[in-house]
């Protein structure tokens, strides 16, 4: 029995109003824009296809994101589950997928570890980091949710975290940054910050 292959999606399909410029373009600290910081991480956890979700301005941050897999779904403004499952018909059929949204700036590895290991030895539907029992704004799915997923497809009366939450085994995680959703210059300099403090 092989060990599960599990895919990973950057969410980054919002129109980034109130930062006033496209999110997944922000310089993280270590000079690369913020989703392909992301997508990075997503592959240092293992995940051996990763992919980011743009919309507004997609053909735009296709051309300048330097990464292999950036789909770009004109559908964005139905909502945050229709940008799932964008990532999820471009995937190949993997036992699981990270969802990271490029906002939740800052999450660490161990973090993804953590997740990562409860998923392999529990077999949930999908797995979602807590911060003082606060629920995190990534999360895991199993091939099976992501199915399901699919099979509602754009529907905007599905919201991801209802669909997620209630079924999600919740680990613990002493990482603040599971809860960030960065949505303002200001945020983003405290989040860079943050992330600044942790690599050095």
């Amino acid at each position: 029995m092989h060990d599960p292959l599990y895919g990973g999606i950057v969410l980054a399909a919002g129109a980034s109003r109130r930062m006033g410029s496209p999110k997944a373009l922000l310089e993280t600290p270590d000079g690369v824009p913020l989703a392909i910081h992301q997508a990075v991480l997503l592959q240092k956890v293992g995940c051996v296809n990763v992919g980011i979700v743009v919309g507004s301005e997609g053909s735009t941050l296709a051309e300048q994101l330097s990464f292999q897999s950036v789909w770009c779904h004109d559908a964005w403004e139905t909502g945050r589950t229709s940008s799932v499952c964008c990532g999820l018909r471009n995937m190949p059929e993997l036992d699981g997928y990270f969802i990271l949204p490029v906002d939740t700036a800052g999450v660490g590895l161990r973090t993804l570890e953590v997740m990562r290991k409860a998923a392999m030895s529990l077999r949930p539907k999908a797995v979602r980091p807590m911060y003082r029992d606060q629920p995190g704004h990534l999360a895991w799915i199993s091939r099976n949710l992501a199915e399901e997923f699919l099979q509602v497809d754009s529907t905007p009366q599905l919201r991801l975290n209802e669909r997620i939450d209630p079924i999600a085994v919740q680990v613990p995680v002493e990482d603040s940054a599971v809860l960030h959703n960065v949505n303002t210059p200001e945020e983003w300099q405290a989040a860079k910050q943050e992330m600044g403090s942790s690599q050095g």
